[in-house]
């Protein structure tokens, strides 16, 4: 083998690893972490004096009657009995009916737009542009100001101002073409051809009973195509790859063959969940999903990962993962049908692709280094903007209904899970919105639209699949020589253990300190990391790996206690290490090694035996 083939083999490598991390870094649906670490959350058991776990176990009996009532086509009665235990939606204000006529308007929108009106005929910038601004954002009804908006930006040079104005209008109206059409030419003429592939997706799958779907159906599709092409042409993608196109139509083949290659590298450095009633289940539930998405270009997969966090995320190609941890945080089948529905929506909008593909472009353009900089993709501003993450959540709804589900399911996940982030409030940089905004839009979405919050549950499909895992969770693994030569005792080792290891590399000092067994077998060591350097320090989790004396793989999970994985300089951050199926030594240490990989930059490689 050539030494330039070597070459060539390296840098794929390495850009393979590059955009797995980016896909990593902000294709989570949330960060909240589930206050019970035990792998499946349970219905609580009813005791003396536990009113709330009383009043759950009621509500979730009348919902399993409710469907069963559903199923036998009894749904009158199904309805009262869901409406006996679900909370009414707060009435929410729908937006004004939007006009283009200016007779309509209030005598304050009639003085906007009478004052823009004068500033643009007589070219006063000024005058023309903040009328216009106002009437914009206090009377979103009407549809031509924003359009005059738009075009005043950008005959004034600022066009920073004329594609916000337009997105925005249009996420009010997302069924207004007038809004659409002059949206789709700004961005076609910023050469911003994703943005103007995802808005026609968007306007072709959620109405798609509208004459003009399958046009913009098309028209995304060609916008899409168009941006790839124009990419693959860039000479800058040339030198990014030392002049070597086949690396270049190796990774740019397109959305499938870009999503297989980057879950076949995070099954290859996770913990994939193996019990087949389980992932059956899951697989099965999200097919029947992905048929209703409009989408058929791709080979939908649904994989599980053991990971207690809440989250779940899609690759491009419709490869989708969810974790243990969201999946036990599920009371209904219409629940989990509403997470896999957003993450379906994602995937037909081509959200992650864009996401790859224009930060690739960007870091090429300020000349970043890719092998210097592996997994510097952990800051919020690279994930899903929040209109992103509102498009998936609209989609999914709506395949949620359309599946035949209690339309309010996602709407129900975000109302609980806004309860684990102690009145979290979206910033800017934040990777998702805050459930509290989520819950707000979402009770919009149900109730403007007149989905139908009082149909199937099934809840105990939903028992039944994971019931199977609570038993039986992680498949077991074949034992390592070092297993099989260690004799538990009759009497395991339970509650507090003492262990204590640790390294310190150029001030930044990850520790083991002390842990403890539970009864499944599974050890949970406590882990600190200290930075004192003048720089953050961060690393993928998902890739952090632990090792036996033989070098293989054991199952382990890292979480950190604050929900981020980058510690800021002059910080101490503090997390979980958890180790599965690996019997505790109570003599001597466990035989194994964390290794984590720095993602931010410096490059430092810990390796904690401990």
């Amino acid at each position: 083998m050539s030494i330039f083939s070597i070459y060539r083999r390296v840098i794929l490598r390495w850009m393979s690893l590059f955009c797995v991390g980016l896909v990593l870094s902000f294709l989570f649906i949330g960060q909240a972490e589930t206050q019970n670490q035990n792998n499946c959350i349970k219905i609580p058991e009813v005791s003396s004096g536990n009113a709330e776990a009383i009043e759950k176990n009621r509500r979730i009996a009348v919902l399993i009657q409710a469907d069963r009532l559903i199923q036998s086509n009894n749904l009158s009665e199904a309805i009262k009995l869901q409406q006996s235990v679900k909370k009414p939606l707060p009435n929410v204000a729908a937006p004004n009916p939007p006009t283009r006529n200016v007779e309509n308007l209030a005598s304050g929108a009639k003085v906007y737009w009478q004052n823009a009106e004068e500033g643009l005929e007589n070219g006063l910038p000024t005058k023309a542009l903040i009328s216009l601004e106002k009437l914009s954002d206090n009377y979103p009804e009407f549809i031509p100001g924003h359009i005059k908006f738009a075009e005043a930006a950008i005959r004034w040079n600022q066009p920073e101002k004329a594609i916000p104005t337009l997105d925005r209008a249009y996420g009010i109206y997302p069924d207004r073409v007038d809004l659409l059409e002059p949206l789709l030419k700004l961005l076609i003429s910023k050469k911003m051809e994703v943005e103007a592939s995802i808005a026609s997706r968007q306007f072709a799958l959620n109405y798609p009973e509208h004459p003009d779907a399958p046009k913009y159906k098309k028209l995304a599709d060609d916008y899409m195509n168009q941006f790839i092409n124009d990419f693959k042409n860039e000479s800058f993608i040339t030198a990014l790859i030392s002049g070597d196109r086949k690396i270049i139509e190796q990774i740019f083949k397109g959305e499938s063959g870009f999503g297989e290659d980057s879950a076949k590298e995070i099954k290859e450095n996770a913990v994939l969940v193996t019990d087949p009633k389980l992932t059956e289940y899951i697989n099965g539930l999200g097919q029947k999903l992905a048929k209703l998405s409009g989408r058929d270009d791709f080979k939908y997969e649904f994989n599980v990962l053991q990971d207690n966090s809440l989250n779940a995320f899609a690759l491009p190609g419709g490869k989708i993962f969810i974790n243990t941890g969201a999946i036990a945080d599920m009371e209904s089948e219409a629940e989990l049908a509403g997470i896999l529905s957003h993450e379906i929506a994602h995937t037909v909008f081509s959200h992650s692709y864009q996401k790859i593909i224009t930060e690739t472009k960007a870091r090429a353009l300020r000349k970043v280094g890719l092998i210097n900089t592996f997994f510097e993709y952990l800051k919020p501003e690279l994930a899903f903007g929040r209109s992103l993450e509102q498009q998936a959540d609209f989609l999914g709804t709506r395949l949620l209904s359309s599946a035949g589900y209690s339309a309010d399911g996602l709407y129900r996940v975000f109302d609980r899970w806004r309860g684990y982030e102690k009145n979290k409030q979206t910033g800017w940089l934040d990777s998702h919105p805050a459930s509290s905004e989520r819950v707000r839009y979402l009770q919009s979405i149900v109730q403007n639209r007149n989905y139908n919050r009082y149909s199937l549950e099934n809840i105990e499909a939903l028992i039944a699949a994971r019931g199977a895992f609570c038993k039986a969770e992680v498949k077991d693994q074949p034992p390592t020589e070092t297993q099989t030569t260690t004799k538990p005792s009759n009497k395991p080792t339970l509650g507090k253990v003492s262990v204590t290891a640790g390294q310190t590399n150029d001030n930044v000092s990850i520790n083991i300190d002390g842990g403890k067994v539970e009864s499944s077998g599974r050890y949970i060591l406590n882990v600190e990391i200290v930075n004192k350097s003048g720089q953050s320090f961060g690393f993928v989790p998902i890739f952090a790996k632990t090792t036996n004396a033989e070098g293989k793989a054991v199952s382990s999970q890292f979480i950190s206690a604050s929900g981020k994985n980058v510690v800021n300089a002059g910080e101490t951050a503090k997390g979980t290490l958890s180790v599965f199926q690996q019997p505790w030594r109570d003599t001597g240490d466990q035989g194994l090694v964390w290794q984590v990989t720095e993602s931010t930059g410096g490059g430092r490689v810990f390796r904690i035996p401990f």
